[in-house]
């Protein structure tokens, strides 16, 4: 089920632009009947980025931790920061008694004219509930929608749930000459 809700898109624009509006859509997790919901990075996300950056580096093992730098550098680096490459990042939030919590993150940056890389980061407790799910097609919508003809991505061999997910969607799972350890993920758009 989900739902949508309005939400102004964060000062990201020169002093006197508008920034329009975005999208914020509502989801329920299927198993645990939880309510999360998915929208646009900001700049104003950067200590909620860096706690689940911190969480999921705790969680994750020591075969996957260059995936988790991956990510991190592609948020910090190039999502979050005021280059003109184009990086845009999705966050699937959870709300808590504290606050908006991050249980998700996705984001793609162009690697050319018509090809751009993507990571994808969900956190531990919530990998069965189909969030990474609707974060790759968020990221998958948005790169069509900017005219990207080429997604790739890395993924380590052992993450048979990345694999699979990446398969439902179309990606081409492919080996990496000379590392035994990481696959390619490949999705050509039209």
């Amino acid at each position: 089920m989900q739902r949508n809700a309005y939400v102004p898109t964060p000062a990201r624009h020169p002093i006197g632009v508008s920034a329009g509006w975005q999208t914020r859509r509502w989801y329920y997790t299927p198993k645990s009947r939880r309510p999360y919901s998915v929208r646009q990075i900001s700049p104003g996300d950067r200590r909620l980025l860096a706690e689940f950056a911190l969480a999921l580096g705790k969680a994750t093992p020591e075969r996957e931790v260059a995936s988790v730098r991956e990510l991190s550098d592609m948020l910090f680096d190039r999502v979050l920061s005021d280059g003109a490459d184009k990086a845009t990042g999705f966050a699937a939030l959870e709300a808590t008694p504290n606050g908006d919590r991050i249980i998700g993150v996705s984001a793609f940056a162009p690697t050319s004219l018509d090809e751009a890389s993507f990571t994808i980061g969900v956190d531990s407790e919530h990998r069965q509930e189909q969030i990474g799910q609707i974060l790759l097609a968020t990221l998958i919508r948005q790169v069509k929608r900017v005219g990207v003809r080429r997604l790739s991505g890395q993924m380590t061999w052992s993450n048979r749930p990345m694999h699979l997910l990446a398969q439902s969607c179309g990606f081409a799972v492919e080996p990496v000459a000379g590392d035994r350890t990481q696959r390619k993920l490949v999705l050509s758009l039209k």
